[in-house]
């Protein structure tokens, strides 16, 4: 049986290359060959992006998105499809030899592009055999399995049960007793339920890079790969739905296993640069610890680069570990910090941390670390207050602020919070950070889009200020005083010290636009005036410090 594993294109306003590495199906081609199975990838994000127009479910973010902005301050220039186009896909998978397509559906507002993959195989050839697996799966097995074109479901880790299914099919049988899986029988939806998490990691081979297009992601000019140490957190977010993919128990790697992959990744594919994608890295400090003096030990000190974009929590670290980490080649470290409102912690059931965060920032400044520091703005039970607040304790720390717009995911506490109240909008292709989801009595679209495009200026002022344009420790009332002193010395181009001063003045923000015949206008766009008043009433006098610390 020959089998093509696809990751579908995606269509939104913006796409990070970096974190599109099918590593899920790689480690599914390379299960699926150990057990004899001859398996290609069709990573459908490869290729240029097009202009497409906004679906109208989403057709209210046009007002709030001035896609022609060329403001160093925008948020999105259009909405897009990232990766080959239908027809390209379409003469792939017509062409292709496979009797079995397995097609990853990994966030729930990317569903329906998955579904077009189905469609699209189906319409070469019923017999063909599809099946879906991913986060989205997991968290609406019965769901999936209403689409006609979609045969099988599997839920949870896939390297064993995917073989487990496909042995089961070849004797032409039904999958009644293998767990995980979801099927139709005469018409009727049954979903096996899912008991069991692979134990023995180290069991699994490697991932099948070579089926991947490696010179795709990279991190500055080092070829990056996406690595998985552990699986599972047994934390319990409420708004995040690890548990339903990769359980609630902590599982790892053997530290040797680990650097044996990546001594591989070095002498077969020269990567040097490795993402540590772990659902919760740090949760066995004491491991974490080991494994880093194993990479200073195995490639020496700052010799390759690290980093865990998929977040650590400052919960787990102390100064030895972060220490550690800058030897073993970590440069920069992307905590969640979610809010400055202990409530809102609680209410997320976010675990309770025995250092303060500001003392993890300061351990990571006298190491040498930079910070990314993520919040989570438009929750449920959030207030403009509050994230105005979370938002300037972070503007006058050394750290670089990643905004996370919270999005409902299907299967979690909060999804269910959101559906009770009535505040879960009808179309799950709204269910995504850049739609801006989450309208409560408390706030609004544009109140978190005012958020946002904040965000955006204290970022921008950071980096004046990492590159000592700006003197760190700059209050925006000192700032607008400078402005105004520079702006009787200069000449008539526009820059971003006008656009600030317009921002500092008016209390909202203007959008740069240059016409056919480049002349350069300044518009006014739609600002919360009650986020604005919260922010400059608050934040006036308050120094902003720049953003790394290296």
């Amino acid at each position: 049986m020959k089998i093509l594993l696809i990751q579908p294109p995606v269509r939104d306003f913006y796409q990070t290359t970096i974190r599109t590495q099918p590593i899920g199906l790689a480690y599914l081609a390379a299960s699926l060959q150990k057990h004899g199975y001859e398996v290609e990838i069709l990573d459908c994000q490869k290729g240029t992006k097009k202009s497409v127009p906004i679906p109208a479910e989403l057709s209210y973010l046009k007002a709030l998105y001035p896609f022609d902005d060329r403001s160093p301050f925008k948020l999105y220039s259009g909405y897009y499809h990232f990766g080959m186009g239908w027809e390209e896909i379409r003469r792939k998978i017509e062409g292709s030899e496979a009797d079995l397509f397995g097609i990853s559906s990994n966030f729930t507002p990317y569903h329906g592009e998955a579904l077009e993959i189905a469609r699209i195989v189906k319409e070469s050839d019923r017999r063909r055999i599809v099946v879906m697996g991913g986060a989205h799966v997991s968290c609406d097995p019965e769901g999936v399995l209403r689409n006609p074109f979609v045969d099988y479901v599997v839920l949870g880790e896939g390297e064993v049960r995917l073989p487990s299914l496909l042995n089961r099919l070849q004797k032409g049988g039904v999958p009644r007793d293998i767990e995980g899986i979801g099927y139709r029988v005469n018409g009727e939806i049954r979903v096996n339920p899912l008991r069991t998490f692979i134990q023995d990691l180290d069991s699994l081979p490697h991932p099948s890079r070579e089926r991947l297009d490696l010179d795709r992601y990279r991190i500055g000019r080092k070829r990056s790969t996406m690595i998985i140490t552990s699986r599972g957190c047994p934390h319990g977010c409420a708004y995040c739905s690890t548990h339903l993919v990769m359980g609630t128990s902590f599982r790892t790697r053997s530290p040797d296993a680990i650097i044996q992959e990546m001594i591989a990744c070095r002498k077969q594919y020269d990567i040097r640069a490795f993402d540590i994608e772990d659902d919760n890295f740090t949760f066995d400090q004491e491991r974490a610890k080991r494994l880093m003096r194993l990479i200073i030990e195995t490639f020496g000190e700052e010799n390759i680069e690290l980093t865990a974009m998929n977040g650590i929590s400052f919960a787990s670290l102390d100064q030895e570990l972060l220490e550690l980490m800058k030897r073993a080649g970590f440069r920069t470290i992307n905590l969640s910090f979610v809010s400055t409102d202990p409530s809102v912690k609680m209410m997320m059931h976010r675990p309770a941390a025995p250092h303060d965060f500001h003392e993890v920032l300061e351990m990571a400044r006298k190491i040498g670390l930079s910070v990314i520091a993520y919040a989570i703005f438009g929750m449920p039970g959030q207030t403009i207050e509050e994230m105005v607040d979370t938002l300037i304790y972070l503007m006058e720390k050394r750290v670089l602020i990643g905004p996370s717009v919270y999005y409902p995911t299907p299967g979690t506490p909060l999804f269910e919070k959101c559906r009770k109240e009535r505040t879960l909008p009808s179309h799950p292709s709204q269910w995504r950070s850049s739609a801006l989801p989450i309208e409560t009595d408390k706030f609004n679209r544009l109140d978190l889009l005012t958020l946002l495009r904040l965000v955006r200026v204290i970022n921008f002022i950071k980096g004046k200020m990492d590159q000592e344009e700006l003197s760190e420790g700059m209050t925006w009332k000192a700032l607008d005083q400078l402005l105004k002193a520079e702006a009787e010395a200069k000449d008539e181009s526009v820059t971003w010290k006008d656009l600030l001063s317009l921002l500092l003045r008016e209390k909202t923000f203007f959008s740069m636009k240059t016409d056919s015949k480049q002349k350069t206008s300044i518009l006014k766009e739609a600002s919360s005036g009650r986020v604005m008043d919260a922010f400059f009433e608050r934040a006036w006098e308050t120094p902003v410090l720049k953003s790394r610390n290296a």
